[in-house]
Parts: C-alpha cells; sequence; structure tokens
C-alpha cells in the first residue's frame, strides 16, 4: 500500500521516461503475492496449522494483501 501511495502522489508531476517508475508498485506486489511473501509464510503456516477447520476457514475469509471493507 506505501508503493502505490507514493505512486499516485507522484503521478502529477511525472514526465518523459520518469513514467517508468510505476512498475515499482506492481513489481513489489508480485513479489509479495507470488514469490517471497505470502507462498512463504503460508507454507510455513500450512505446516504448522494445516487441516485444522478453524484455519482453514480463517484462509477462505481472509484477503491475502488488499483489505476487504
Amino acid at each position: 500500500m506505501l508503493w502505490l501511495g507514493i505512486a499516485i502522489i507522484a503521478l502529477p508531476v511525472l514526465q518523459g521516461w520518469q513514467w517508468v517508475a510505476l512498475i515499482s508498485p506492481v513489481f513489489v506486489t508480485l513479489l509479495l503475492t507470488r514469490v517471497s511473501g505470502v507462498p512463504m509464510l503460508e507454507k510455513k503456516a500450512d505446516t504448522k496449522w494445516g487441516g485444522q477447520e478453524d484455519y482453514e476457514a480463517y484462509k477462505k475469509r481472509t484477503p491475502v494483501l488488499i483489505p476487504r471493507f
């Protein structure tokens, strides 16, 4: 959320090649959700609590990165 907020704030002043900076929030989000952050933590949690009914229900109703309102 921090990188996305910084990118939104910077939008009015970006010129030319500076627009490439918008790749950063997308890249960070992909890293956290697909590579390093969430998959590693879920794997560890699945080995510890996997199969427990309350944990599986928690995983189904909780969003991965961006909260639902």
